[in-house]
């Protein structure tokens, strides 16, 4: 798809990410590459502040409360949308955007329903031009490389892939919105956690990496088992131990929490190959440990909402082949949330108060011994119920086909604490 410049978008919402968004357009319309024509949020009379900090007024962007307004009103008029809104908002958004032959960036994750994800696939195949999910990352051509030197077998066969993530989170991130941290809102499906939206991009980093047949592959999970936590007073969870096989035989597993004592992010990837192990830590720290020499530095570049724009409109003007992830790609994702909560067993389990502590600068709930408890998963495949901690409970097990019993599953998943 070949388009001039400016190129004509609408970008869907203000508050939150959307600022981040409208923070990128900005510089990229002082660069004469886009016009930012308009924008929409429902919240848009409290939203001044933010609104007079982009300039919209001097810029001529016009501002409406709704997404359906705004399209009326530059029906015909439009070469990109953004949808930079709350997940439970994409499907109706992207289906508009498609319809209205409009090339779509729709922010990650694309939804957390995995019967809602299909119906988007569908209305995704009617599309002019592919929508790219803004999963960061994956468009690195650093890590480009890397997967192809796997791809190529150099470091043999890829037997085990994991990610620790402890990202601290204050009471206030869970008390943003009427959807943070919430499993169903207005009966529909949301599943908001660590996993399916903070982290999010590093379980589609292990899906990427995981994909064996081709740089494009993301794999797909086969069975899981999982506990799940809350500390916080929340509907949802906030720290995730999972593990499981995906469908190409790879083992997986991942530990995550917003639980946890310090405001400094952690987070490390490890791929366990036959004759190496790669390790990154903080998404761009790489390293290759080799059995039989020395360490080999693996750099990588540092993932950035403005270089996944660049790609896509890269993409959109015709030099480059294929977004760096279109909503198809995004399948085993989608799956792998599922099957969290469809591996819980019980559901999901409060951690009790003697377990939990605040952090005294942050006021962040922290539980007793997460960091360890992580790393004794990762690196032992043993869950917190089986390492002694006072607030480890039993989990369950699933597969993907119980995938369309999800729903059911949420509402007997568990109680706000």
């Amino acid at each position: 798809m070949n388009q001039k410049s400016p190129l004509r978008v609408a970008i869907a919402g203000i508050g939150g990410f959307g600022s981040s968004h409208h923070a990128v357009f900005s510089g990229l319309e002082a660069q004469g590459r886009v016009r930012v024509v308009a924008t929409c949020d429902p919240a848009q009379d409290r939203l001044g502040e933010i609104c007079a900090r982009h300039r919209f007024s001097e810029r001529g962007v016009r501002v409406y409360a709704g997404f359906e307004e705004m399209m009326a009103a530059h029906a015909g008029q439009l070469d990109l949308g953004v949808v930079a809104t709350p997940p439970h908002c994409h499907a109706g958004m992207h289906q508009a955007l498609v319809e209205a032959g409009i090339p779509c960036y729709l922010e990650k994750p694309p939804t957390l329903d995995p019967e809602e994800f299909e119906r988007m696939v569908e209305v995704e195949s009617h599309a002019a031009s592919p929508t790219n999910v803004g999963f960061c990352f994956v468009h690195d051509h650093a890590r480009l490389a890397l997967k192809q030197r796997i791809l190529d077998g150099e470091f043999g066969a890829l037997q085990r892939s994991t990610f620790l993530g402890l990202v601290q989170r204050t009471p206030g991130y869970f008390q943003r919105s009427r959807w943070a941290a919430r499993l169903l809102l207005d009966g529909k499906l949301l599943l908001d956690s660590c996993l399916g939206n903070a982290m999010s991009h590093y379980v589609n980093n292990l899906l990427f990496f995981s994909g064996l047949d081709s740089l494009a592959e993301r794999a797909r999970p086969l069975s899981a088992s999982c506990e799940l936590y809350r500390a916080n007073e929340i509907e949802g969870t906030d720290t995730i131990f999972v593990s499981g096989v995906l469908r190409n035989g790879v083992e997986f597993r991942m530990a995550a929490s917003h639980a946890c004592p310090s405001a400094t992010q952690l987070t490390e990837e490890v791929m366990v190959f036959d004759r190496a192990t790669i390790i990154i830590r903080g998404g761009t720290g790489g390293v290759i440990q080799w059995g039989d020499r020395a360490p080999e530095e693996a750099p990588l570049s540092t993932p950035a909402l403005s270089s996944c724009m660049d790609e896509y409109l890269a993409f959109l003007g015709g030099r480059l082949p294929r977004p760096p992830q279109t909503l198809e790609e995004c399948r085993g994702f989608v799956e792998m949330n599922a099957l969290f909560y469809l591996a819980s067993g019980p559901g999901i389990h409060n951690v009790p108060d003697r377990a939990r502590s605040r952090n005294p600068e942050t006021q962040a709930v922290v539980i007793t011994g997460i960091e360890e408890a992580g790393r004794t998963f990762l690196a032992q495949g043993t869950f917190p119920s089986q390492a002694g901690h006072s607030w480890g409970r039993r989990g369950g097990a699933a597969s993907v086909e119980a995938l369309p019993d999800l729903l059911s599953r949420i509402q007997h998943c568990g109680t706000q604490r």
